[in-house]
């Protein structure tokens, strides 16, 4: 905590090799190295902005603007800066080496870890910042965003106190037990009991998990064999990822890639053609099939394919009905094999067939291909956005979870302590709910756990 750290923050690519990077520096001695380095019309003296050169040698110096907060009013709560240069890499790294003459390399995630030791920030609120950091899409970002508003900490330091009321009236009438005094009764001291396990399981009733954000989103492929869904795996990714073939069954495993879409990435994922119940297949095949529909059930959404050349779509729409899919796009494949006016009679007849309106695709020509990953990206936008639209959620991760989990089975069983007349283990068990909810912010923390929380941090954060 003494040392003087600093690291390259953020790095936005703009033009050629040219590139807009921040470096921070956090720590007792950061204005005075500033002071060696930095060249102002001002002296550095006070929080604010400080337009400059940076020199690195007696004979290269580059522009640069300094941005100063004086602690404890910083990010960190020590002295702060962060040093904007727009430069090609190569500068930036001579910079950051002139200054790492004089101050250390920051470890991944040490300025928020100053932050939080410095009471800046709270643990949960400093978890928050590692997955705004990650977020790759607006979902993840909003569940980010409610769990460092620090709601859960609210919550929790509330029933906190609840628990340290109900300790010490239970202890108190353990310590006056030979005399004629009742601080609490048994039945108050179980309702209330029973009260915070009510409370804490509100907490997991109505929280947003926040890996539920992180995972992405699965978009299945389905349809009969041959119907072109390899190919339209393979045009969406922009790579080959799959085996392409006349013959049917090619597809036997579970294939995935990622796909990028407007708003967020997710993961899209071809599995072996469907086959109506009753087919007669080999054994593999029948594996292939549990494994295409237990897959496919469990998408968040499917782009159904239909080769639009038949004749007759009653196959198609009996395999759709046969799996159970929680929303689906419907994609007509191979529209490149028609002529213009075939096309138009079949795309109507598909329409008509299955109830709604199809996107029509081409893999070999890239046709309808926008026009897929819009519908998809719109499906899971709302998928997500219905998940977070409370703002009366919080946001909470697995660790969150788990101890929340710990604290009402402690609660839980204080109370049947209190119904069974055990005060002393009654109270023993509610300090332990206690101390499980201190771990969500700040008492208690093994030195463990702040290690591999802040350990999944980029440096410069």
């Amino acid at each position: 905590m003494d040392d003087t750290i600093c690291a390259i923050s953020s790095t936005a690519v703009s033009r050629g090799a040219v590139s807009k990077s921040i470096i921070r520096m956090s720590g007792p001695d950061t204005f005075g190295v500033l002071g060696d380095v930095f060249i102002s019309k001002k002296p550095i003296s006070a929080r604010g902005l400080y337009a400059g050169r940076i020199v690195i040698d007696a004979q290269i110096s580059v522009i640069a603007n300094v941005y100063c907060f004086r602690g404890p009013t910083s990010y960190t709560g020590q002295d702060l800066a962060e040093i904007h240069i727009f430069s090609a890499p190569a500068v930036v790294d001579a910079v950051l080496g002139r200054l790492l003459s004089a101050v250390r390399l920051a470890e991944p995630g040490e300025f928020t870890m100053r932050a939080y030791l410095n009471g800046k920030l709270g643990l949960a609120q400093a978890e928050a910042v590692a997955e705004i950091i990650s977020s790759s899409n607006r979902a993840q970002l909003e569940a980010a965003e409610k769990l460092f508003a620090g709601r859960l900490c609210e919550t929790a330091g509330r029933i906190r106190g609840e628990l340290l009321e109900i300790i010490s009236l239970i202890e108190a009438g353990m310590d006056f037990s030979g005399e004629d005094i009742e601080f609490i009764t048994s039945r108050q001291a179980h309702r209330a009991a029973s009260g915070i396990k009510d409370q804490l399981e509100q907490i997991l009733d109505g929280n947003i998990r926040y890996e539920e954000m992180i995972d992405m989103a699965s978009v299945g492929l389905a349809g009969a064999p041959n119907a072109g869904k390899s190919s339209l795996l393979n045009a969406l990714l922009g790579k080959d990822r799959s085996i392409i073939s006349h013959q049917e069954g090619t597809t036997r495993d579970v294939l995935t890639g990622t796909l990028r879409l407007k708003n967020c990435d997710c993961t899209l994922f071809d599995c072996a053609g469907l086959n109506k119940s009753g087919s007669r297949v080999d054994l593999l095949g029948r594996l292939s099939q549990q494994a295409a529909v237990e897959s496919l059930s469990n998408a968040d959404v499917v782009i159904f394919c239909v080769d639009i050349t038949k004749n007759d779509f009653a196959e198609d729409i009996a395999l759709a009905h046969d799996i159970d899919i929680n929303e689906f796009v419907l994609a007509a494949t191979k529209c490149d094999r028609l002529s213009e006016g075939d096309l138009k009679q079949k795309w109507g007849k598909l329409d008509a067939a299955f109830g709604i309106s199809s996107i029509i695709t081409s893999a070999d020509r890239k046709d309808g291909l926008d026009e897929l990953r819009s519908a998809v990206n719109e499906i899971i936008l709302r998928q997500r956005e219905h998940s977070t639209e409370s703002a009366e959620r919080i946001a909470i991760t697995r660790r969150h979870r788990q101890i929340v989990e710990n604290a009402i089975g402690a609660a839980s069983d204080a109370a049947g302590a209190i119904d069974n007349g055990n005060d002393e283990i009654a109270a023993m068990l509610l300090r332990a709910a206690y101390q499980e909810l201190a771990g969500i912010e700040s008492e208690d923390i093994d030195e463990a756990i702040l290690d591999r929380i802040f350990s999944q941090f980029c440096i410069g954060k």
